[in-house]
């Protein structure tokens, strides 16, 4: 979706003189009605949706729903639809920055129906299936705008509700997406026993297409809500990366007509819409994205045999602040990044104050077997943190988007149970998307290091060696503090 949008402006940008403009106007009328198709579209009553592009900051809601694409009607008894995602996105030209924050399912709220039939206690994600029930096919996502709107004070801009198979399609219409897999995730359901979603797939770089996408990003089976939805703010920042805006018009055309089969709006099927929304997007397409957490006080309150993910005001009131204020960058602590290699620099900071220590050779027969079957030097941490546990390394291959083949590797480090995987990885691909939108860049230690931070912390160090890119990562949750993250990636070297 943002990769229309931005080729969508860059084509307007690009396109001058009278006869062009008049074809390019006619070609975006088109691309208008393709992507918000009239009989798709949301009817927020007046006062829910700010329809607003005139440059300002905007905040949009996005819906994951599973309500079926064929079904008469939004609400079927027997399967009625349910916001698996609810995502906020805030495009902000004064911040510089895109802000990103998932509100969690389970979060505790008052439903009030547009008749004023309260439902309390209930789960956020609620609002979506009573509102289906009720008023049909676009119901769902505008009592869900509602009762956002109501429990966070966020004005919304404009609702997107888009389908599990309508995911899929919008991400095959993209090419698929290069994701950074942190940890292997594998779970086949049992006859007559569990119904999650299965999934197999191994840790590292790699490119997911189709029900991969689909089954990474609604991954919950062993983790938290919070977890998942960490994992979605990622896929979307990976997504972010990939937009290249080449053979523009046909890219549009491609992609548009994908995704308006695919998703529900409240934006009127216009031109003059969609450029004013183009030029908010592209402006924001080239800042950093920033993650935002949401803060809460427990994620287990049992409530009439319910659990629910419980906040105070002051919690809710301090999150929406973050989200729409928030533009904290980090700040690369030097004094914290000279001496954690052990390699004979004498300072008072030892690595152990911030909780890193040696790590085990335990798994030096795995690693150096890995090294065998990879054409370049296989980096090694020499500290991590006290808590992680290595689970082993693994080498691979994967292609770049011109089809040329990459070797790989990734080392995995479980920090916590809860989705807390940090990697070590490399590669002889030295420019992959990953690293399109890197905040800043600092010498330490006869290193040149590339930092993507998230806010206020670093989600990714990376660094070249010859014709090979290393990088950490940090876990999806960003478990890992700054100076752990800069001294890991200090400590990282060959095998000897």
């Amino acid at each position: 979706m943002w990769k229309r949008f931005l080729i969508g402006g860059v084509a307007i940008a690009l396109l001058s003189g009278a006869a062009t403009a008049t074809v390019a106007l006619n070609k975006v009328t088109t691309i208008a009605n393709e992507v918000f198709p009239g009989v798709n579209r949301i009817h927020a009553p007046q006062g829910v949706i700010a329809e607003a592009y005139g440059g300002a900051p905007q905040t949009f809601l996005l819906i994951g729903s599973d309500k079926r694409a064929k079904a008469k009607s939004a609400f079927d008894r027997a399967n009625p639809p349910h916001s698996d995602t609810m995502l906020l996105v805030r495009l902000d030209p004064n911040q510089g920055q895109t802000s990103v924050m998932s509100i969690p399912r389970d979060l505790l709220a008052k439903i009030v129906t547009p008749s004023g039939q309260v439902y309390y206690p209930e789960k956020i994600n609620g609002a979506y299936t009573i509102g289906s029930s009720l008023k049909g096919t676009d119901g769902g996502a505008r009592l869900a705008a509602e009762t956002i709107e109501h429990l966070l004070g966020i004005k919304l801009n404009g609702v997107i509700d888009a389908t599990f198979k309508g995911f899929i399609e919008v991400v095959d219409s993209l090419g698929c997406v290069y994701i950074n897999v942190d940890h292997r995730y594998y779970h086949v359901n049992g006859i007559g026993a569990e119904n999650y979603s299965e999934i197999n797939l191994q840790p590292g770089y790699q490119k997911l297409c189709y029900n991969n996408a689909l089954s990474y990003v609604r991954y919950r089976h062993g983790d938290s809500d919070f977890v998942r939805v960490a994992r979605q703010q990622d896929f979307i920042r990976n997504l972010r990366e990939q937009v290249s805006p080449t053979d523009l018009l046909g890219e549009i055309d491609r992609v548009s007509k994908a995704v308006g089969r695919s998703i529900t709006t409240t934006f009127p099927p216009s031109a003059s819409e969609l450029i004013k929304l183009t030029k908010l997007i592209v402006f924001s397409q080239e800042k950093p994205l920033r993650q935002v957490k949401f803060r809460f006080a427990t994620d287990n309150t049992k409530i009439g045999g319910g659990d629910y993910v419980t906040a105070t005001p002051q919690m809710i009131h301090e999150t929406v602040e973050e989200f729409l204020h928030g533009g904290r960058h980090v700040a690369v602590p030097h004094h914290l990044a000279s001496s954690s290699s052990g390699h004979g620099h004498h300072t008072s900071f030892t690595p152990a104050s911030i909780g890193l220590y040696p790590t085990s050779s335990s798994n030096r027969t795995e690693l150096f077997n890995a090294a065998v079957r990879l054409p370049f030097p296989v980096l090694y941490p020499a500290l991590q943190t006290g808590p992680a546990v290595p689970q082993g390394i693994r080498a691979y291959t994967l292609m770049d988007q011109q089809g040329q083949q990459h070797h790989a590797f990734i080392e995995v480090f479980q920090q916590n149970g809860l989705g807390g995987y940090y990697d070590v990885e490399g590669m002889d691909w030295t420019n992959p998307p990953i690293i399109n939108h890197v905040n800043q860049e600092v010498s330490l230690g006869g290193r040149h290091y590339m930092f993507v931070d998230d806010g206020s912390s670093i989600h990714l160090i990376a660094w070249r060696q010859g014709h090979v890119l290393y990088w950490v990562n940090n876990t999806l949750r960003e478990d890992l503090t700054n100076p752990q993250m800069i001294n890991i990636a200090q400590s990282a070297h060959p095998l000897h």
